[in-house]
């Protein structure tokens, strides 16, 4: 007989980790979450709380050079989601062409460009102005609403079943496992809900909320991300519409999207991609570039992103249900912004975590 689990949370962490859980043989996994890929009501947007549907998403490192643990987790999930990009066309993952420019010398070179494919610096004197440095490589562009109704379909596919449901303590969840067995499985993949989580309650977790603009640019085909004071990102999805970033305000909870800081993003983001306008809009002056890469907005998004002082919490507890059955709960949270470019390696480790904890 198969172990019942329950996956609490159907972001990108929570749907691979059910799909991991599910395509071993071993579990029949029930996903409960309050929000899940799929259509909505005409005029309604997925909850801004619900980090995942408001990502860019692509492959850019967030590990730095002394987070070891976290560089496996990164290239882990980059060279699978290659092999994804090559064989899965249904998922939505695309290569191609990433810079990142960086405003302040690195004391060393990054650890990932010697890990990727086409690694190279950029020479000095094709550096824009204010950029003290430059790498290039192969990298992934994630569709996101695309990956995650390929994660969402592939999961049940595999016979797991999706119940979208809120839950207010994490023991809830064992409502949805088999009662008969002597031991449940819950995964909490919960992210920022973490934070308020009954029989969690993690207060490291906090939002960091992000701006974007999804806009129509058949032309941008690089992903460039600038790292400084002039933050910004162009993240094409590969269907003619590129997200264009973005901001990073730590412990802000407001969700409402901000003009100014809308006429930011455009402005940053021609100065780093001049394709983002068709041909005949690149020499008009700076402010009608502005006002023609404004008429091309098909959305202004704000997400929430799950971040956590002290980083991903991964670890396995033992909790009692008030009938006294066992439970063993598998915490996999705080993923910040590198949630797409680490959830396959992340579902690995839980994946062995659960495991240890049931045979």
């Amino acid at each position: 007989m198969k172990q019942p689990a329950v996956v609490a949370g159907a972001g990108v962490i929570g749907l691979t980790v059910a799909c991991k859980l599910q395509e071993s043989g071993r579990y029949s996994v029930v996903v409960v979450a309050e929000n899940a890929p799929g259509e909505l009501p005409t005029g309604e947007k997925q909850s801004t709380k619900w980090a995942s549907p408001w990502a860019g998403a692509h492959w850019r490192a967030w590990a730095s050079n002394q987070d070891t643990t976290l560089q496996e987790m990164e290239i882990k999930t980059y060279r699978a989601m290659m092999s994804i990009a090559a064989n899965v066309s249904e998922a939505g993952i695309h290569v191609a062409q990433g810079i990142d420019l960086f405003e302040d010398l690195p004391e060393e070179k990054p650890w990932y460009i010697s890990m990727v494919n086409d690694g190279v610096e950029l020479p000095v004197e094709s550096l824009p102005e204010n950029v003290m440095y430059g790498v290039q490589y192969s990298t992934l562009l994630i569709d996101v609403p695309k990956y995650l109704n390929y994660l969402s379909t592939r999961f049940k596919s595999l016979g797991g079943t999706v119940v979208k449901k809120h839950i207010d303590h994490i023991l809830d969840a064992t409502q949805y496992a088999d009662s008969e067995q002597n031991t449940m499985v819950i995964v909490n993949c919960t992210g920022l809900g973490s934070h308020t989580l009954g029989g969690v309650c993690d207060q490291a977790m906090y939002p960091s909320r992000g701006q974007t603009l999804l806009v129509n640019a058949p032309d941008a085909k690089r992903t460039i991300t600038r790292l400084g004071k002039q933050f910004g990102y162009i993240i094409p999805r590969g269907n003619d519409t590129v997200i264009i970033g973005g901001t990073t305000d730590k412990h802000q909870w407001k969700c409402e999207p901000n003009a100014l800081i809308t006429d930011t993003i455009i402005s940053r983001a021609l100065n780093l991609e001049p394709s983002l306008l068709p041909v005949d809009a690149r020499v008009l002056d700076k402010d009608a570039q502005v006002q023609a890469l404004k008429k091309n907005i098909i959305s202004v998004n704000v997400g929430l992103r799950p971040m956590r002082d002290g980083g991903v919490r991964l670890e396995s507890e033992s909790m009692r249900t008030a009938e006294n059955g066992k439970v063993v709960v598998v915490h996999c949270y705080g993923h910040g912004g590198f949630g797409y470019q680490s959830s396959l390696a992340y579902a690995d480790k839980v994946y062995n975590l659960v495991n240890a904890a049931v045979f």
